[in-house]
């Protein structure tokens, strides 16, 4: 099998040792055809880097690394002197900070694309980036350059609850690209990346030229991997992922354990939608690549959150300050116009916004005023049920000893075999933890063990009709399902009843027809409202 490019950026470097690499040229041809000046904004991990190293490889040296790529037999291009400009090493606490260490990032590209030594002494004198960037360029010819710019916002948003450095910074960048536009004629293509969608008119002036392709349907899929590339490129180490999940030789796996494979990578690592039209789904490539690497035991662990994890933007800007919120679960609305510019510091960023363009929500559905966006999938529910089970164990000061024996219990869900009894202890052992007096709907009696059960590791849904009706939840296994169904129980109503109203709302759904199709187990639950506890519990059959 090909090597897996896990961690590698540089296009050259993984073409060179034959990686696996997820032909995206074709989407990049497109592009780079369509339009001149360019901006992209993604989470962190999404291969913003691999892409910004693809497009200087294909500017600097033609189709020399691109043998056998869909843009191969298109590409006609002369070659360009790249500057590429990674300001995500640039930290710093001061606009003068950021201006000494870009100029030095700067003076470098001139000397190793081999700029004039007069150019390079005089930029060497200039006091700050802007003079330096229209030294730089002024006497350059008519469409030699292409400019890429990646990550142009990590000094931003390290620096996002300074007002004053973070407008020092943004003027810095501004006058920078001041001289770029100044300059136009002298280059072939601009791609800048970043994280958040700072108001391009304030970051790039009025008239950037740029054009943002962050929510355009036509490059979707330009970054992260589809379902059917995942299939096509990494076809054989996804088949070798389902041996060891499933603990078989790799000639042994059925198509069934590869549909079942590629049904969790989906719900753990997809969801993802960077398209206006909400049509176009991705899965994290991160989480992807170090699932199916050789080298790992092919967990469907939380890759993505543990690399990434509270982004310095969000920290910056405190939206964590306080931790996750309930309603965080649940798919929320905002005004598109609001949505799509971002204004800053002077501006407070809107949550919704800064959430989502971080990776921690996705794209739900466009309409014409309003955006929904939403948790994209089971490794980020994961991770907020995680933010939020912290904010509520140091709001209630919950004892460690109690946590750690909740989390014990839990444990008896991976077994196959685990008892209607077992399953009352938990849910029990939750509501105990999590102090949640006063539940009075099935739907809030989910939500405790729904919670910690998400926390710790499970594939857990909640469904409802409505907040105030029958409730249940779907625990999802790689090869199994087990559906609880919950009723309430109040003063003077007798259990036995609520038992059967219980099984009877869990037998009326089709649970079978979920996809794929798995080995089902259901269970009935009745929840006593005064003494807040399962008071009640059997396995049936539908």
């Amino acid at each position: 099998m090909k090597e897996l490019p896990v961690g590698v950026q540089d296009f050259e470097t993984l073409m060179t040792n034959g990686m696996v690499y997820a032909d995206k040229t074709g989407i990049i041809y497109q592009l780079v055809n369509n339009y001149r000046w360019n901006f992209i904004a993604r989470p962190r991990l999404f291969g913003k880097s691999l892409l910004v190293s693809t497009l200087e490889s294909l500017f600097s040296r033609g189709t020399l690394m691109f043998k056998g790529l869909a843009i191969e037999k298109f590409w006609t291009d002369k070659t360009y002197k790249v500057i590429h400009l990674d300001f995500s090493s640039l930290s710093c606490t001061s606009a003068e900070e950021f201006d000494a260490k870009a100029r030095e990032l700067f003076l470098g590209e001139l000397v190793r694309l081999g700029f004039p030594h007069e150019t390079i002494e005089s930029c060497s004198r200039c006091v700050d980036l802007q003079d330096m960037a229209y030294e730089a360029f002024s006497d350059t010819g008519l469409c030699s350059l292409v400019l890429l710019l990646d990550d142009y916002d990590c000094p931003l948003n390290l620096n996002l609850r300074n007002r004053d450095v973070f407008v020092g910074i943004q003027h810095r960048i501004r006058g920078f690209y001041d001289a770029v536009r100044e300059n136009q004629g002298s280059f072939r293509f601009i791609f800048v990346t970043g994280v958040s969608r700072f108001s391009m008119a304030e970051t790039f002036g009025a008239d950037s030229y740029l054009e943002d392709m962050s929510l355009n349907p036509l490059y979707a899929s330009l970054l992260g991997f589809t379902e059917d590339e995942i299939r096509h490129y990494f076809g054989e180490h996804l088949r070798s992922a389902a041996a060891s999940v499933f603990r078989t030789g790799p000639d042994k796996v059925t198509e069934e354990q590869l549909l079942l494979v590629m049904d969790a990578l989906r719900r753990h690592y997809g969801g993802y939608c960077f398209d206006k039209t909400a049509s176009l789904h991705v899965l994290e490539p991160w989480s992807v690549l170090r699932f199916l690497s050789p080298d790992g035991s092919h967990e469907f662990s939380d890759y993505w959150y543990r690399e990434s994890g509270v982004s310095s933007l969000l920290s910056s800007s405190g939206m964590l300050t306080h931790g996750a919120a309930a309603d965080d679960f649940r798919t929320q609305s905002m005004d598109r116009h609001r949505f799509m510019v971002n204004p800053g510091p002077g501006n407070p960023p809107d949550r919704l916004f800064l959430l989502t363009w971080c990776g921690y929500f996705t794209v739900k559905k466009v309409t014409a005023l309003r955006i929904r966006v939403g948790l994209p999938n089971l490794e980020l529910r994961r991770a907020w049920a995680r933010l939020l089970w912290s904010r509520i164990r140091d709001e209630n000061a919950m004892p460690d000893e109690l946590c750690d024996s909740l989390e014990d219990a839990c444990a008896a869900l991976r077994r196959e075999n685990i008892s209607a009894e077992e399953l009352a202890l938990i849910f029990n052992h939750a509501y105990k933890v999590m102090n949640s007096s006063g539940i009075e709907t099935g739907y809030a009696a989910c939500g405790a063990p729904a919670l910690c059960c998400l926390g710790y590791g499970f594939d857990v849904t909640l469904q409802s009709q409505d907040k105030e009706g029958p409730a249940c939840m779907i625990f999802d296994f790689l090869s199994r399902r087990i559906i609880i169904g919950i009723k309430c129980l109040r003063e003077g109503e007798p259990a036995e009843e609520k038992l059967r109203e219980a099984k009877a709302e869990i037998s009326s759904k089709d649970f079978g027809s979920l996809v794929p199709a798995k080995q089902l187990r259901r269970f009935a639950m009745v929840f006593s409202v005064p003494m807040q506890k399962i008071v009640l519990t059997e396995e049936f059959t539908a």
